[in-house]
């Protein structure tokens, strides 16, 4: 599964956007400080914003055009709708709606734990409104800045978890130390323009670091 944009060309308010190709085929990160279009860009790519010019494809296919049902994408707002139902009736709904049963994406997330919880952290309602969206079974899954609310604790529930996702990825964040975590290759957006793509070489350093930095569980060791 791949997502190609090519020669894309976006307004919005005052902001000109311009992608003249970004591939996505495991974990991008798109990477950019605050206002450089980050969000646009996953927008146009659902459909909620037109392109003045470019070609949108996934899997060779053109969906430029298509209205936003119809894509084959996943999108995940930076902040999410809290729904008024339980964990399991919101994926016993979307399971009808989507034709799919929730029990083996719950399973392969290993998130069994929130199907009866009440009062899900911020944290806890990325993680099910991810499992949720899989239910549509889409080709690509975009995310927008989903742990910009959250404390580490949270935001280390939701990078694990995407880390795992058998899909290709495009996340969108501007926090240097998620990008390295996550992403197979950062791109970098700069005043509307994507500038350039570099591999991620320190994937496993950052990993290793976190781990050791990780006050949270240093404090609640030294308790012990």
């Amino acid at each position: 599964m791949v997502l190609e944009i090519r020669d894309l060309l976006v307004y919005r308010g005052g902001l000109r956007l311009e992608v003249g190709e970004l591939v996505v085929r495991t974990k991008t990160v798109l990477l950019g400080r605050n206002g450089t279009g980050k969000s646009t860009l996953l927008k146009s790519l659902t459909g909620l914003i037109k392109p003045v010019r470019g070609e949108i494809l996934v899997n060779g296919r053109d969906i430029t055009g298509l209205p936003v049902e119809d894509r084959p994408l996943g999108y995940i707002p930076q902040r999410i709708v809290k729904l008024p139902m339980n964990p399991r009736s919101q994926l016993e709904y979307f399971s009808k709606l989507h034709g799919r049963d929730y029990r083996p994406i719950i399973s392969s997330l290993r998130l069994e734990r929130l199907l009866e919880k009440r009062g899900l952290s911020v944290g806890e309602l990325q993680l099910l409104a991810i499992a949720t969206t899989l239910l549509k079974d889409p080709e690509i899954l975009l995310m927008d800045e989903p742990c910009a609310n959250l404390d580490w604790p949270n935001k280390k529930l939701v990078l694990q978890l995407v880390r795992t996702l058998e899909i290709p990825v495009l996340y969108v964040t501007h926090d240097p130390l998620e990008a390295l975590f996550i992403a197979h290759e950062v791109a970098l957006l700069e005043d509307g323009r994507l500038v350039g793509i570099y591999p991620n070489k320190e994937k496993e350093i950052v990993e290793e670091a976190l781990k050791h930095y990780d006050l949270y569980e240093r404090l609640k060791a030294s308790r012990a």
